[in-house]
């Protein structure tokens, strides 16, 4: 799509004609052009003598695969090009711009690094609270300028795919309440040290496939944390504050360490939701016996992956159960479906007195699915509904799951989703 930049004294109107659009309130037109591309935006100068101007005080400046084909989609052999207009268009819009600029963001589109420097210097004196820059096309080619730690009203930040390198001179991100990082290429002191340096952090997102890292946690305003890492070497949370967890960790290597489980969970008394996912209940299994000591009451929403075959992760998950009295609502995948279901093990003093919604994703054996709903619905007296995928359609199964006895009479077992049809 070729781009020509608006000239003016264009959308003349006849005199007489009612135009309504040109006397909108100030505040009205920022929402409006908040809300179309930035090339669209900047085409409203033609609408009349009263919006020739508007677009230059557009506090957001978002460049996206819409900026530049109408579709969304851009062949890979139209990226230099597409990339060279992107440099051409902002280099422009910023010099003509004269308002501050709240929100930069440039999100499915092949950077060119020395303009993103260039850009972020400009930035840098326009006040700017939120930085986007996303789906680089190769992983650690971007190397985060000195300029970029100098932002200091910065509120949000999301980076992919770059090079970071803190300098001696950070005194960090006083403002900062959202950071997410995926796949950077950073040390684990300077990791640290950036998330303990931004005292205001409330949401963390990190994906982090640097191998062997120390990831330490220092956060105590942190409310919401998702965290995915593979062939890590150790996880310390110091997150008094949190409430929402995602934490999927993998490692092939898990059985060579000793786990932080007491550490990594009891350290996180205000969790209102949990997910714990990849190898993470593997990791919490191993080593000692796992004995929690805190009291999960604000725990309400638990979605844990395990695997049945392996007694210790069962144990992990009954110390979950047992420490959250006030669960509403299980979400339960099966990683590895390999052993029958032992209810006597897990029948002593559970009871759910508040769980309303499970849900059960990804088994395999049926006899061991059975084993665990009949252990669920015997220990749930205000259970509204249970539903669940099974890897093949079977009716027989489904007439044994509806004969299972119910503590609560509202329980609805909802029809099974299948994931593949019974061969005959």
């Amino acid at each position: 799509m070729t781009f020509c930049w608006p000239q003016e004294n264009c959308g003349k109107r006849s005199t007489g004609e009612i135009d309504r659009i040109s006397n909108l309130p100030l505040e009205i037109k920022e929402n409006i052009l908040i809300r179309l591309p930035v090339k669209e935006a900047v085409r409203t100068c033609c609408l009349s003598s009263n919006w020739r101007l508007a677009w230059t005080s557009i506090p957001e400046l978002v460049y996206e695969n819409h900026s530049i084909s109408t579709s969304g989609h851009v062949r890979p052999e139209e990226l230099n090009e597409c990339t060279t207009k992107m440099v051409e268009f902002l280099d422009k819009f910023l010099s003509i711009h004269d308002c501050s600029i709240r929100k930069f963001a440039i999100v499915h589109v092949k950077p060119c690094f020395g303009a993103l420097n260039r850009w972020l210097e400009i930035l840098s004196r326009r006040g700017i609270e939120e930085i986007q820059i996303t789906h680089l096309p190769s992983y650690y080619s971007w190397e985060v300028p000195p300029t970029f730690w100098n932002l200091h009203c910065l509120r949000e930040v999301e980076l992919i795919g770059c090079i970071i390198a803190l300098p001696q001179a950070f005194k960090g991100f006083k403002l900062l309440k959202s950071l997410s990082l995926a796949w950077v290429d950073i040390s684990e002191a300077d990791l640290s040290n950036l998330i303990a340096s931004c005292p205001l952090l409330e949401n963390l997102n990190l994906i982090v496939s640097k191998h062997g890292m120390h990831i330490r946690i220092d956060a105590p305003m942190l409310k919401h944390l998702q965290l995915r890492c593979l062939r890590f070497n150790q996880v310390c949370l110091r997150t008094p504050s949190l409430v929402k967890a995602i934490l999927s960790l993998r490692d092939d290597l898990l059985n060579h360490r000793e786990s932080n489980f007491i550490h990594l969970l009891d350290c996180l008394p205000k969790l209102e939701m949990l997910y714990v996912g990849g190898d993470l209940t593997k990791y919490l299994a191993y080593g000692h016996d796992p004995k929690l000591s805190t009291k999960f009451y604000h725990l309400k929403i638990l979605h844990i992956v395990f695997n049945f075959a392996c007694q210790r992760q069962a144990a992990v998950v009954r110390q979950l159960f047992h420490h959250a009295p006030n669960l509403q609502e299980i979400i339960v995948n099966e990683s590895d479906m390999g052993y029958s279901f032992k209810p006597e093990e897990w029948t002593q003093n559970t009871v759910f007195e508040h769980l309303k919604y499970v849900k059960i994703r990804n088994f395999n054996n049926q006899k061991s699915v059975l084993s665990f709903v009949a252990f669920l619905l015997a220990s749930t007296p205000c259970l509204e509904e249970l539903h669940f995928t099974h890897e093949v359609e079977d009716p027989e199964f489904l007439q044994k799951l509806l004969q299972l006895k119910r503590a609560s009479k509202k329980a609805r077992i909802r029809p099974p989703i299948y994931l593949q049809k019974k061969e005959s």
